[in-house]
This record gives structure tokens, C-alpha cells and sequence, in this order.
């Protein structure tokens, strides 16, 4: 076997005996989980992470993700907390204590001082034959009595499968809290996740700044009303501007519909709105997810999207520019003058 190989062979071991791990920790899911899960979706809950070594690392890691869902929740390690730190458990409802073994010397201390502040706890540990599962409420158990990789002595395997049943505690909380990407995006509102969950009225430029166009306008009157405009594209319609008008009743011109009409040199000038309009463009409601709008011009390799409320009537219109600017550091919607449409 060459190096390369032997490498290759030595990380896919590790993956797939995490794998198996998981799929083994997720049927012995039973009571004990949807009993903690029930107490982490409690509208006044509070949760204490604990955890030494890897385990507390992965604790961190687990407040983390639970703070960004609107869960109340602190790590707390056992050393601070038997020196002072356990003041916490006045305001915490639940303890979620990580041991692999479940015999972890610093949390058999700490347990029984935690119950008498009268929090409920859970354990996720390798088994349910542990110290540790006496002086808990719930029992979640990883399976893992191996880890993977040379002499199975780095935490591995068992890093993995806590990690990942903390993780589907949390989610499985958020069911019971009917937690929705709407609500996820209150605490993401940075970044260009905060971006995706955004919604595309937040970023469509309203009906009153487009450039409304007559079908008969001729072509250089054209050029230059999408100029002024500024966002590189024109609504045609025989009503007059800012009109309740659906988005199917109505033309769109872009730059791009004006560079493929000139190639006809001859014919160009003599050219209207009508001749080169698209009928019937793409929208997306006002409503919709910004994501949604960015799937719809990749899908049609646009980049702009006519914007419409529930009954399909045009309320503005959103252009790529608008929804990335941010991200990029770019101006805001508002401001970007000239961008192109195709």
C-alpha cells in the first residue's frame, strides 16, 4: 500500500466507524430522549451544559447552538462550579452533563449538589451502567464502546456521536417550539446567512422607483428611461405608471434584450418597447425567502425579479445587487445606480 493510500485508508476508518456510531445511536433514540427534549422546549427553560476535557469543549459547542435558537443556556465547568460558578442553577431548569464513561470523577461530585436546586438533568454518556445515570432524570446513551483509529484511544467515535446527539436534541426541541427560518433569522441577521433568511421585500426596490414603460415608446426613448432609472431594466404596460397590474399582464426589458436587438443594425432604430419586451417575466412574492430569489435567476440565468404580493399584482422589484450588497460590503440596494440586467 502506498502512503497516499495508507492515509486515505486511515481517515475513511474514522468516518465510516463514526457513521456506523450514529446510525446506532439514532435507534436507540426512546423515553429518555423525548423526556429531555420536552424539558429543553420548555418556553421558560434554562440549560447548564457540563463537561471536562472533550466533552466540555463539545458543551461549548452545544450552548453555542442553542443560544442562536433562542434557548436560554450556559456551560458550566464542574471545577467553577464547586468553587462558586454553581450559583447558576438558581436560574437553570435543566443540566445536560457529557461523560463518555459516565463516571467522570469531577461530575459524581457535582451531581448531587445540582439536585438539590431541584434541576432536572439528563446524561449522554456511552451507557446507562454508569455512576453518573443514579443522579440524572434521563439516560442518553451513544453506544460507543470502541473509537476508531490507532489503538482506539483518542476520543473519536465518541466525540462524534455526543456531538451529534446534542445536536438532535436541540433540533428535536425546536419541532416541539415549532421553531420556523423565519424565527432563525432574528438571531442570524448577519452575514450572508442573515441574508438568505431575509425576505425579499426587505430588498426590492418599490413599485414607485421602477422604470414603467408604453409599449410604443421607441427604442432610444427606451435606452435612455432605463438609464435614468438606474436599475438596468423597464416594466412595459399599456396602463399608466405604478398601476395594480399583474406581473403575467406586463412586458420587462433588460439590458440584455436591448444588446440582442441592436445586432439587427438596419431594423434597430425603428424598434419599440413591445418588439423587444419579454411577456409574462419571472416574479417572486414579496414575501418569499431572499434565497428563493436568488434560486429563480440562477434557474433562468437572470438578475433581476419582478416582486409581487399574494394576489400576483407587481408591489417592485428586486435585483441580485440588492440582496448580496451587504454581504459583499457593497452599497446598500438603495443606492446601487446603473446595475445590469440580462
Amino acid at each position: 500500500m502506498t502512503q497516499d493510500a495508507a492515509i486515505i485508508a486511515a481517515g475513511a476508518e474514522v468516518l465510516r466507524q463514526g457513521a456506523e456510531c450514529l446510525g446506532r445511536a439514532a435507534e436507540r433514540l426512546g423515553p429518555d430522549f423525548t423526556a429531555a427534549a420536552r424539558a429543553l422546549a420548555a418556553a421558560d427553560s434554562f440549560t447548564t451544559v457540563i463537561g471536562v476535557g472533550k466533552s466540555g469543549s463539545i458543551g461549548r459547542k452545544f450552548v453555542a447552538g442553542l443560544l442562536s435558537t433562542g434557548h436560554g443556556a450556559a456551560f458550566l465547568h464542574p471545577t467553577d462550579a464547586l468553587h462558586g460558578d454553581i450559583g447558576i442553577a438558581d436560574h437553570a431548569t435543566l443540566a445536560v452533563l457529557l461523560s463518555h464513561s459516565g463516571n467522570t470523577g469531577e461530575l459524581v461530585t457535582l451531581v448531587p449538589v445540582l439536585r438539590q436546586f431541584g434541576v432536572a438533568s439528563a446524561l449522554i454518556a456511552r451507557s446507562r451502567e454508569c455512576v453518573l445515570a443514579d443522579y440524572v432524570d434521563w439516560v442518553i446513551e451513544t453506544g460507543v464502546d470502541e473509537e476508531a483509529g490507532i489503538g482506539g484511544l483518542a476520543p473519536t467515535s465518541s466525540s462524534t456521536t455526543t456531538l451529534a446527539l446534542c445536536d438532535a436534541l436541540m433540533m428535536a426541541s425546536l419541532t416541539l417550539r415549532g421553531f420556523s427560518p423565519e424565527t432563525f433569522g432574528r438571531y442570524h441577521p448577519g452575514g450572508m446567512l442573515g441574508q438568505k433568511l431575509r425576505r425579499v421585500g426587505d430588498e426590492m426596490t418599490p413599485l414607485a422607483s421602477l422604470t414603467w414603460l408604453s409599449p410604443e415608446t421607441g427604442i432610444y426613448d427606451v435606452l435612455e428611461r432605463i438609464t435614468q432609472g438606474g436599475q438596468g431594466f423597464g416594466i412595459v404596460s399599456e396602463r399608466p405608471a405604478g398601476s395594480a397590474v399583474k406581473a403575467a399582464d406586463v412586458g420587462f426589458i433588460s439590458d440584455g434584450d436591448i444588446r440582442r436587438a441592436a445586432q439587427d443594425r438596419d431594423g434597430f432604430a425603428a424598434t419599440t418597447a413591445a418588439s423587444v419586451m419579454t411577456r409574462g417575466p419571472q416574479a417572486v412574492r414579496e414575501s418569499a425567502l431572499a434565497i428563493e430569489a436568488l434560486r429563480i435567476m440562477e434557474q433562468y440565468a437572470i438578475t433581476s425579479l419582478l416582486c409581487t404580493d399574494d394576489d400576483g399584482v407587481i408591489v417592485g422589484a428586486v435585483h441580485i445587487h440588492s440582496i448580496v450588497s451587504r454581504e459583499l460590503g457593497l452599497a446598500s440596494p438603495g443606492d446601487l445606480r446603473g446595475a445590469k440586467a440580462t
